[in-house]
Order: structure tokens, then sequence, then C-alpha cells
């Protein structure tokens, strides 16, 4: 088990590979491309924007946004999600927050999600909705510039970079598509998070102390030390990433300073709807995923593992742990990733099965990047794709609060745990979008089994070049 990655499989479409080794044929999840991606844009005649505006139409950094759109169908048609979709003039993802599951009718509907802040800087913005797996950018496309020009809608749509990937708005009306990342980033207007390239906060090198059973750091991790300092460098003045050498620009953060999820950048559970309960991510794993073991408070994100029986289906699941996941709103082609995380410790090393982790759309074309997985105790760095899952583990105890790391480069990933260079892999690197994972499953091939266990996020963070 300490060689294998996680081997991630999605339950509702058959999109990854069992930890058993059971190849499961991804299908439904490629990436809209060639023919299919005329099918998806040629969908979007389907829904006409009536009109679309923005209050204020010129707002200030910082101030709350309100976008409307009023909309109807050709024919009443069922949708995963609505939202109204925002831009930056990099490609960065700033989303209006999207509806649940709806229907779209032949009579007009008025459209207004909740308000929402942007930094300085120009943005444009259109209505986008989901249907059958894949999101359909709608014309008009309106532009603005925080603390500056007036939004003026214009009749067809303004490419935006983008990846290929079905899962963001912007993949199937792009008239360019590239495999520029982007990333995604709502915040109210109480949120310490802001678009790229703007300043975030530094968080605290304390232990989060919301709850009275959170561990907090003991002297024999390794990263208890002195951290190496980081020889790269930020254009934005952000955090840049720790031990990662380079010039570097911010791309996605979430720092977890409030005092819930922020569901513009994560969804609770193993790819399903913001408030369902869902199967483990492979047939290894013996705990459902449920928004009931993700929470944010004390600055850190929590997902917790306790022993319950959950029910998913037809399946009874021993136990129920969090999960939280960026598809459809964050996703990203190369970049430094990071993120400071607290790992429960069990007899020897890590306990469980926790991983911090990116995936593609199509398993294992796409790639799997494992930047840290607990196995058999051990935090292991692996990267999956159809020429094989090679990588390694790191020496010593990384249980408690450490910093891991990746530097994904065409043709190579670096690994970097507590902001020093643990492995490096140069073999069978994809080139496809890939959206963030973390999560605390529960398995007996992982670490010791321990429940109630809370696995903490200090941070996440992307930097790109």
């Amino acid at each position: 088990m300490r060689n294998q990655a996680k081997h991630r499989l999605r339950p509702a479409k058959g999109r990854r590979l069992a930890a058993t080794g059971l190849a499961i044929a991804a299908v439904s999840a490629v990436a809209v491309s060639g023919a299919s991606a005329a099918r998806s844009h040629g969908a979007g005649s389907r829904v006409v924007v009536d009109a679309l505006s923005l209050s204020p139409s010129s707002p200030s950094a910082g101030a709350s946004v309100t976008a409307t759109a009023r909309l109807h169908a050709t024919t009443n048609l069922p949708v995963q999600a609505l939202t109204i979709a925002v831009r930056s003039a990099s490609g960065g993802h700033y989303d209006f927050p999207a509806t649940g599951p709806t229907t779209l009718t032949t009579s007009e509907r008025t459209f207004t999600p909740p308000s929402r802040t942007f930094a300085a800087g120009a943005y444009s913005y259109f209505v986008s909705y989901e249907s059958n797996g894949a999101w359909h950018r709608l014309t008009p496309t309106g532009t603005f510039t925080s603390n500056g020009a007036t939004v003026t809608p214009t009749s067809t749509p303004t490419p935006t970079p983008s990846s290929t990937s079905s899962s963001s708005p912007s993949s199937a009306a792009s008239a360019t598509p590239t495999l520029t990342p982007s990333a995604s980033a709502s915040a109210s207007a109480s949120a310490s998070q802001t678009p790229a390239g703007a300043a975030t906060s530094v968080p605290t090198t304390s232990a989060p102390t919301s709850a009275a059973a959170a561990p907090s750091q003991t002297a024999s991790s390794p990263a208890s030390s002195a951290t190496p300092s980081s020889t790269a460098t930020s254009s934005t003045g952000a955090p840049a990433p720790l031990g990662i050498p380079g010039s570097w620009r911010e791309s996605f953060a979430d720092e977890f300073n409030g005092t819930g999820l922020d569901t513009s950048k994560w969804t609770p559970n193993w790819l399903g709807c913001a408030t369902c309960t869902t199967p483990p991510v492979n047939t290894a794993e013996e705990a459902a995923y449920a928004p009931s073991q993700v929470s944010v408070s004390g600055g850190s994100l929590h997902l917790t593992t306790a022993q319950q029986s959950t029910t998913v289906g037809s399946k009874t699941y021993p136990y129920r742990s969090g999960l939280v996941e960026s598809n459809g709103k964050a996703q990203f082609t190369y970049g430094a990733f990071e993120a400071r995380i607290y790992l429960p410790a069990g007899n020897t090393g890590i306990a469980n099965w926790p991983a911090f982790w990116t995936d593609g759309q199509s398993w294992p074309t796409d790639g799997e990047m494992d930047v840290m997985e607990g196995l058999e105790g051990e935090a292991c760095y692996h990267f999956h794709s159809p020429a094989g899952g090679p990588g390694s583990c790191a020496s010593g105890d990384y249980s408690g609060w450490h910093t891991y790391g990746a530097d994904w480069e065409p043709g190579s990933v670096t690994y970097y745990y507590d902001g020093k260079e643990v492995g490096k892999i140069t073999t069978g690197i994809t080139s496809a979008p890939q959206y963030l994972i973390l999560n605390n499953a529960v398995t007996a091939t992982g670490g010791q089994v321990v429940a109630p266990a809370d696995m903490q996020v200090d941070y996440v963070r992307v930097w790109q070049h």
C-alpha cells in the first residue's frame, strides 16, 4: 500500500480505479473536446439571456456587487446548476455562488445570486449553466473594471483563457480554449480571501484553538524545528510557496478564516450536491463523505472522522468523514500547490488515510497528483497517469502540523515537505487541468484507524508563473 496512490473512483460516473486494482472505464467524465465540445456549445441556444446587469456597474474594490440576469429556455430544461460566471483578465474564476438543481422554463426568470466582492482589476461576466455534466456559456458578456470603467454588455462572448474541461463554465464557449489554468474564488464582504493578484493574510503558525480536542504541535514532528525560508518570490506581495524556487503569482487561496466553508470554491463531499452524503472515493475506503463532517472555525478547515454507521444507496459504511473538492470551481494546469495541514497520529505516524491531492476529469489520462497521502503511517507522494504511478514516501513522522507542496512543471513534479525537497517525478507527467481535493479517508490498509479524528487545514494556495 505504501507505494500506491489514492487510485480514486468516481462512483456516479465510473471514473477512477479502485485501490484494490479494479479497472473502471472512464466514459462520462471525459473532458469536452472536438465534436463533443461542439455539441456542448450548441446546447447553449436552448437558453436565452434577455438581460444582464451588474450593480454597482463600476464597483470599488472590496464593495459588495450584485449581478442580475433575466433569462428563459426555449423548452423546459432541468439543469444541475446555474451561475453568473466571472473571469479576471488573467483567466481566474470569480463566479457568483451557483444554484443547486433547478429547471429553466419558457417563462422569463430573474436570477440574482448572492452578492460578492472583487479586488481591483478588469473582469468579464456571463450566465452559465451545467447540464448533463457540461457547462454552457451564454451571451451576452458583460465587462467591468473595479474602481474604473462602466459595464457594457456585448452581443458576443469575449473569449477568456480556460481549460478544455467540461467542469469549467468557460470551457464550452471559449473561442480559442487553451490549457491556461484557472481558479475560482468567491468571498463574502467580510471574508479575507481575495482574487488572484491581491494580498492575502499570512496564516498564524500556532495550532487552531477552536476546539478543546484540537491537538497541538508535537516536538517530535520534523517541522517543529526552524522552517527553511522560501527561495521563491511573489509578484503580488502575497505569500510565496515554501522552499519552491521561482517567480510566482498567486492564482488561488483559501485561508479558512471565516465561520463556514466557501462553497464557491469547495464542495463538501465526493462530487455530490452541496448537502449530499456520498459514497467514498474508492472501494478500499470504509467511510462515506458527509457535509456534517466538514467545518471551518479557528482559522482552519476541519475534516473529521466519526465511527458512525452511514448508509448511502444500498451500502452501509462503518464510518463517516470529511472531504472537500473544487471540481468545476477551481482547476489548474501546472503551478505550485501548497497546504499547511494537521494530521492526527496513530501508534506509528499518521492515522487513517488523509490526503492532499489533485485530479483531472478522465482518470488516468488526465493524471492524478498526490501531494501528500498518509500510507501505513508515512507521508507519501505519487503521480498517476497511463504510464503508471511512480512515487515514494518521506522519512520521519509527519503527524501534527506540516506544510506540503508540489511544483508541477511540464515534464516533472517536485515535492516539498516543510520547504524541503523530498522527491521528484519525471515520467508520465500529464498536462490536463486538475482540481483540488483534501480528505480524511478511513481504510484498514492505510494507517491505524482512529475515530474520532480531526484533519485540519490552515490554508490552501496555488501559484503560477
